[in-house]
């Protein structure tokens, strides 16, 4: 009876299956007909979308496609084993939202509050996805919603029995379960530019139950927001609260303290329906496997990235209902040439015990030209670049003791070609000579992001491109050192290497005990801080050049104007820019 666990084997999250370690997964996300390549090349692992609905009414469930589907594609893969992945999002509607309509989405329009209707595309995604966001047919729930997740978790609990006692049972390596757009638990109203969410009933409820969870008195959250309040009568902040900035792009941490507070428990809020779901099909599994779910985006190409709900990360790695945790490489610098990393802080990952499965959605030179999803990506035009391309992305698994699937994104055979069998059989070949390796150096430089951080910026990327997604994926990708990408968290654990360099990304807030921490970490390895922008800026009672002096020992002053950053080099005499073949740098 097949099993899988993750336990830490080789100084590393390794997957068990049937009590034996096997190396760092490999695996093929591709449709039932386009098999034959990963097949041939000796992979094993699988994964797919699984289409159809099966969950029809309350306690009312057809699993007839979920079989049908299963052992159609497990008769394509001899020897091979399968996750499927079930997508949450269409599977109760429309009659879930009818049965509860408080429990349902809420978008506002930002300039009139007034509700706006969350199926219509909003042309604005185009430019950033190739084609629009349709939410039309979609449980449009609200993620605050403890009925949802009551329900969900039931229906997920008896999808995954169902399937268990079934043929394919001993044939299912993992469980994915996944809800929001794209199946990657973004919130809805990410691409919806024009409104912010969430202001039905149950988002009302649930953000009163987290004052509670986190204030616990009336008077803790009138000393945090500087003005009277109470927790039974506190609301969600309107829109157009939620757009307003203080200080540039930050909110103030006392005047704004509603939105920054709403903000933390609307993530929060998106872990625990994750959390639900998967601790269901743990408790429903006759036997130990592992279960997946798209999380942890920090370095997401959104255009909002602060409001796709994925900020609430390290409450997710602290749960034991998750072992495996995806997302798609880095859509910005991945093609021939360019540079491979994942949209979440995997090293991160790695040290809380968790395995990152990064989706390799790359195109190459079998994807058709039709495909308009990311048309600024590039494209392989060759055989030999696609290989190339390929071998890049399975470098940084390997490097970083992180899995992968590849993925053929529209079921149109991106990977079907005889061409790849060799190479894909030769980077196995790698990985399992790895498996034989003690693997706990992984550089001498650390990426430091936060992820609180996130939550004291208006809704937009500047920053974050300049600070974090850009800067690592065009820059540091060509330092010519490897580099950990960590959350401050991180810093304080007992088990974390002494690094040389602390590049400290997007470090605006810092808690007291975040600072103290910073500055005993860094004073012990006498290591060097690279401060990208305004670090600690922010702490919980003020915005204050003053707190970044404390932390940095820099005198810094503040242009009150929106513009972007650019530095000129005056001298060339110091260590640091002798030889330099510019004078100037910036965003």
């Amino acid at each position: 009876m097949t099993t899988t666990e993750l336990r830490r084997h080789q100084g590393i999250p390794t997957l068990f299956f049937n009590g034996h370690p096997i190396p760092t997964p490999i695996a093929a996300y591709v449709g039932p007909c386009y098999t034959s390549t990963f097949h041939q090349a000796g992979i094993q692992l699988y994964t797919f979308y699984i289409y159809g609905t099966w969950w029809l009414g309350p306690g009312q469930y057809d699993f007839a496609p979920v079989d049908n589907f299963l052992r159609d594609y497990l008769a394509k893969i001899p020897n091979g084993y399968f996750m499927p992945r079930i997508d949450l999002s269409a599977q109760g509607y429309p009659w879930w939202g009818q049965a509860h309509p408080e429990e349902m989405n809420i978008l506002l329009d930002i300039e009139t509050g007034q509700p706006v209707d969350q199926t219509i595309p909003n042309p604005k995604a185009v430019p950033y996805l190739g084609h629009e966001v349709n939410l039309a047919g979609l449980n449009l729930h609200s993620f605050h919603s403890k009925v949802w997740r009551k329900e969900a978790g039931e229906a997920v609990a008896a999808l995954v029995a169902h399937v268990e006692a079934g043929p394919s049972a001993d044939r299912i390596w993992a469980w994915h379960l996944c809800d929001g757009p794209f199946c990657e638990w973004f919130h809805w109203n990410e691409y919806s530019f024009d409104g912010l969410a969430d202001y039905s009933p149950a988002a009302q409820t649930g953000f009163r139950r987290w004052l509670k969870q986190t204030y616990q008195t009336d008077a803790a959250l009138s000393a945090a927001w500087g003005r009277e309040a109470r927790i039974e009568t506190a609301e969600v902040p309107t829109p157009r609260e939620r757009m307003r900035v203080s200080h540039g792009e930050f909110y103030d941490p006392v005047q704004d303290r509603p939105t920054i507070d709403y903000h933390q428990c609307f993530n929060e809020a998106t872990v625990d329906c994750i959390t639900a779901v998967c601790q269901a099909a743990k408790t429903a599994l006759p036997r130990p496997k592992v279960t997946c779910v798209f999380y942890g985006y920090q370095f997401s190409n959104m255009p909002r990235p602060q409001v796709n709900a994925h900020f609430a990360l390290e409450k997710l790695l602290a749960s034991s209902a998750v072992d495996l945790i995806a997302s798609p490489h880095t859509y910005n610098n991945r093609g021939e040439g360019g540079y491979h990393s994942s949209q979440t802080p995997v090293d991160s990952l790695r040290r809380a015990g968790k395995l990152h499965f990064d989706e390799i959605d790359c195109k190459t030179v079998w994807t058709p030209p039709s495909v308009t999803w990311k048309r600024h990506i590039s494209q392989p035009s060759t055989v030999e670049g696609t290989i190339e391309m390929m071998k890049k992305d399975a470098a940084f698994q390997m490097a970083s003791a992180t899995a992968q699937w590849w993925m053929d994104l529209t079921d149109q055979g991106w990977f079907d070609a005889p061409e790849l069998i060799e190479p894909i059989r030769r980077l196995r070949s790698i990985d399992q000579r790895l498996q034989g390796v003690e693997r706990n150096f992984f550089g001498e430089v650390a990426f430091v992001v936060s992820q609180r951080s996130m939550l004291f910026q208006a809704p937009r990327e500047g920053l974050q491109n300049v600070t974090q997604k850009m800067f690592r994926n065009w820059h540091l990708s060509r330092m010519g050192a490897p580099f950990e990408q960590l959350l401050v968290s991180d810093l304080a654990r007992p088990d974390l290497p002494g690094y040389k360099l602390y590049i400290m990304a997007n470090l605006f807030f810092l808690s007291a005990q975040e600072r103290q921490t910073i500055t005993e970490v860094l004073k012990r390895n006498q290591a060097t801080a690279l401060w990208i922008y305004a670090p600690g800026f922010l702490d919980d009672r003020s915005a204050a050049l003053e707190n970044m002096r404390a932390l940095t020992g820099f005198r810094l002053g503040m242009v009150a104007k929106s513009c972007e950053q650019n530095v000129t080099i005056t001298d060339f005499t110091h260590s640091i820019t002798q030889g330099l073949d510019f004078s100037e740098y910036g965003s």
